[in-house]
């Protein structure tokens, strides 16, 4: 009987029973009736962990009630309870009876609970009952009955109503905070709306300064060209545009190798500062440029009694150049032509020195000033024979480099080391750009040159400002110096470097090609050839050799193919010319690629050198060159953004 009246208590009932007692006790069922009944009290063992759970559950109330709701029995607080109206009204109690009569004993679940809430009757405050309902059987008629127990759960109440609130605050907190990251965001977006304005008003600003109208850099014979475009292409050019080249070519003071109206676009028609605009025109127009303060006639520049300005010749000591040997040690590229060692009066090549000679072969952005600190008085001399032996000239030409040695030594001895700009440093940095152009810029690997055009190229870096007095074309031209008197006014200083760096290096010691390697044409073609490069430098011939460089390699109006490979063994020696002028140009101002501090080093040296020009201007009493006077504030470096815009337009 025992085992059948408790067959449906099992290990999901509250505890697990650990001992049975029975005792029989007599309990009255309705008014009238008392009938005799058995008490099994059941008693479990408790672990620790269900020790824990009374302390935390300890129920207050216990109640057993039938399947039809009908109170069976209960301990003395839960019939007290039992009697008094329930917290929330008969209609709530309703209700909370169906859903645990649905739970218990329709869809059997293990145990249901309801947490309900009361009012305190000591201090009117709400508190919180949790009510477990326990399926089980009616120990004494087997019937389906329900174990009741309810727990004070208050406390837990209080800490959940905590915890809603700390929740409630953290999602206020929470909101407040996309709030502000809203704002921060809008401000944000604000802020770069205002960089973006300031940025389109600099844009602006820096427009209307230098890029008000789009500075037209053709020429007349550009000008030409383009309307025969056209016209080969089967267009119908505009009228207009007829007309006015017709006004262009009919003109009788039209260069038709210069801009169109440079001298009105420079001085009128941007608003450049006077002195930089002067200046630039002054470069590339020479003397003949327009400048308002100039009266009279040029001679009228020199006073009576005055002597043509000196312009410094540096002394020529190769002394110490021929008494400086290669020891045997150091078989460095610099001492070897075809496998051979020869011994060559040039100072000690330490690994250091070799390692920079190395880097000026393959480095666009080589520290030529490191490398001049390192190699003080021979700077040119050793970057020259390196670039000769590296390029693969010496070995193909048979040079002597001895005789080469000696030649590089006198020619970079007549640089003026006290130039803060035109001296051996500045040639030594022409030559290895112009060697990087040559070996890593494209030109020898498109069979643009043969060995003689590159051997010329680099003759024509070393020796593009051979004796160099400091002071422009126009300076010697306007106090009649004998360069200028000597070659009519055409590009003095470019013609004087030329014939002073060949007067002497026929001679025997410096005679460094074998003369049956050069036939006599070579000689003749070799000689044209550098003094179209080094007269090229002259900044007049800008736009004329620009100009007929883009003439000679653009492509003819009836090639679909605007990017054909150049066939150069089919391109005449003339255009062949442009291109290393071209060459020689670019490097020229080839610091303008440099990194930005030796650019600036560069700007700041040719600016002083500009200085001391204005400063022998004003001692002769003549009119300072634009640029060139000190007691302003800036020089040279003012003009480096319109430098670059008006004489480099097709590569801004």
């Amino acid at each position: 009987m025992m085992s059948a009246m408790f067959e449906n208590v099992n290990e999901a009932m509250p505890h697990a029973l650990a001992r049975l007692e029975s005792k029989p006790i007599k309990m009255q069922t309705s008014p009238d009736k008392v009938e005799v009944a058995v008490l099994h009290v059941l008693e479990a063992e408790p672990s620790g962990a269900d020790l824990g759970m009374m302390c935390q559950h300890n129920p207050l109330h216990t109640f057993m009630f039938d399947g039809h709701g009908k109170l069976l029995n209960a301990n003395k607080a839960a019939f007290e309870a039992f009697q008094s109206d329930p917290p929330g009204g008969q209609e709530e109690a309703s209700r909370s009876y169906e859903e645990a009569y649905n739970d218990v004993f329709n869809l059997q679940l293990d145990c249901h609970r309801h947490a309900q809430p009361h009012k305190s009757r000591k201090c009117g405050g709400i508190k919180w009952d949790m009510i477990e309902m326990w399926p089980m059987q009616d120990p004494i008629d087997g019937f389906p009955a329900v174990l009741v127990k309810k727990y004070d759960i208050t406390q837990q109440k209080d800490l959940e109503l905590k915890l809603s609130i700390q929740q409630q605050e953290l999602q206020r907190q929470n909101q407040e905070l996309e709030r502000y990251t809203a704002t921060m965001l809008e401000d944000k977006l604000r802020l770069q709306e205002q960089a973006n304005s300031l940025e389109e008003r600099l844009e602006a600003v820096l427009h209307d300064k230098f890029h008000a109208k789009t500075f037209d850099a053709e020429t007349p014979i550009d000008k030409t060209l383009v309307f025969l475009h056209s016209v080969i292409k089967g267009e119908v050019p505009p009228v207009q545009a007829a007309l006015d080249l017709y006004h262009i070519l009919s003109e009788s003071d039209t260069n038709l190798r210069q801009p169109v109206g440079l001298e009105k676009q420079l001085l009128r028609e941007y608003s450049l500062d006077a002195d930089v605009g002067q200046s630039i025109l002054q470069m590339l127009q020479g003397h003949n440029a327009h400048k308002s303060e100039e009266t009279g006639p040029r001679g009228a520049e020199l006073t009576s009694g005055q002597t043509y300005p000196e312009v410094a010749k540096p002394q020529h000591d190769n002394s110490s150049a021929s008494s400086r040997h290669l020891s045997h040690s150091q078989t460095s590229t610099l001492h070897r032509v075809s496998g051979s060692a020869v011994a060559c009066p040039m100072p000690a090549i330490t690994p250091e020195l070799e390692r920079q000679l190395q880097d000026a072969g393959s480095n666009w952005q080589f520290d030529i000033f490191s490398f001049a600190e390192a190699t003080p008085g021979h700077t040119l001399s050793l970057l020259a024979v390196h670039c000769t032996q590296q390029s693969g000239l010496a070995q193909h030409f048979q040079i002597i480099l001895p005789n080469l040695w000696n030649w590089v030594q006198r020619i970079e001895s007549g640089y003026d080391a006290n130039n803060p700009y035109h001296n051996s440093v500045h040639v030594a940095s022409v030559l290895q750009m112009t060697h990087m152009m040559l070996t890593h810029g494209g030109i020898r690997q498109s069979n643009a040159v043969d060995m003689l055009e590159a051997y010329c190229t680099y003759w024509s870096a070393i020796t593009h400002d051979f004796e160099h007095g400091g002071v422009n074309n126009d300076f010697l031209i306007r106090t009649y110096h004998p360069w200028a008197v000597c070659y009519n006014d055409q590009s003095p200083l470019e013609n004087h470097h030329l014939a002073a760096a060949v007067r002497f290096s026929f001679q025997p010691e410096y005679r460094h090609v074998p003369q049956e390697v050069f036939q006599a044409e070579d000689w003749i073609q070799a000689r044209r050839l550098c003094i179209n490069m080094v007269l090229g430098t002259d900044m007049k011939k800008h736009f004329d050799i620009v100009s007929r460089f883009q003439a000679a390699f653009k492509p003819a109006p009836t090639s679909s193919n605007s990017k054909a490979d150049i066939d150069w063994a089919a391109v005449k020696m003339e255009d062949k010319y442009l291109m290393h002028q071209m060459v020689l140009k670019c490097a020229d101002i080839g610091h303008l690629a440099a990194d930005v501090a030796t650019h600036k080093r560069w700007a700041y040296q040719l600016e002083e050198e500009f200085f001391r020009q204005g400063d022998k201007e004003r001692e002769l009493g003549m009119p300072i060159s634009p640029l060139m006077d000190r007691a302003h504030q800036g020089g040279m470096t003012r003009s480096q953004v319109p430098y670059i815009f008006f004489c480099l337009p097709h590569g801004h």
